[in-house]
């Protein structure tokens, strides 16, 4: 997930806005949700749920709500959709009517579904950097290749030669460098990095 989205949900007057972001540890959701609080800080409450990639660790707070009205439905939400390293904070604003179990149910769920759907979520993907060393009448085919096969270029250095870096999916990767030395004859000098777990649109993942 890219950044914090946010989504609102009002009922009775109560107003239920959600902050989903990005988080690897329960200390990171408790700053976020500080930063909640800064921001709305009129607000009743602040529930919070948060799904972590390590140890597949979950955890929800009701801050106060009744038991199970409130940070389990936002949890709910995130195992819904599968997703891993994801908190989720939703600040209440307090409208004077009493909502009732099934209403707070409710209205948590919504603020939380629809701060995910503003959500650019995110991939975790074994990718691999290449460096390429090639003449300077090859780089902009190279360049144009790599690109149509999904690569994410990354820098491009002019001296003597052009070095050329660029990302791809690391089942990809054996495939493109191929491509790479077809079109050059062999003239282009590759060398692909170890394979790191990367973060990429999860509608557009390298090499894809």
């Amino acid at each position: 997930m890219a950044g914090t989205s946010t989504g609102r949900f009002e009922d009775r007057k109560s107003v239920f806005t959600g902050f989903v972001t990005h988080v690897t540890s329960e200390e990171e959701l408790v700053e976020f949700r500080h930063g909640v609080m800064r921001d709305i800080p009129e607000a009743s409450h602040y529930v919070s749920a948060y799904v972590l990639h390590r140890g597949g660790l979950a955890h929800y707070s009701d801050a106060k709500e009744p038991h199970g009205t409130a940070g389990l439905p936002v949890l709910t939400v995130l195992q819904h959709h599968q997703l891993e390293d994801v908190g989720c904070v939703v600040a209440r604003v307090f409208g004077g009517t009493l909502l009732g179990r099934g209403g707070l149910m409710r209205a948590y769920t919504a603020a939380a579904q629809r701060a995910l759907e503003a959500a650019r979520l995110m991939a975790a993907v074994p990718c691999v950097d290449v460096r390429a060393r090639m003449g300077y009448p090859w780089y902009e085919r190279v360049r144009a290749l790599v690109e149509e096969q999904g690569a994410q270029v990354l820098d491009a250095q002019f001296a003597a030669q052009v070095e050329l870096v660029f990302r791809v999916r690391a089942e990809r990767c054996e495939a493109v460098l191929a491509q790479v030395g077809e079109l050059t004859a062999g003239q282009v000098a590759a060398t692909p990095g170890a394979p790191r777990l990367q973060l990429v649109d999860d509608d557009e993942r390298a090499g894809e």
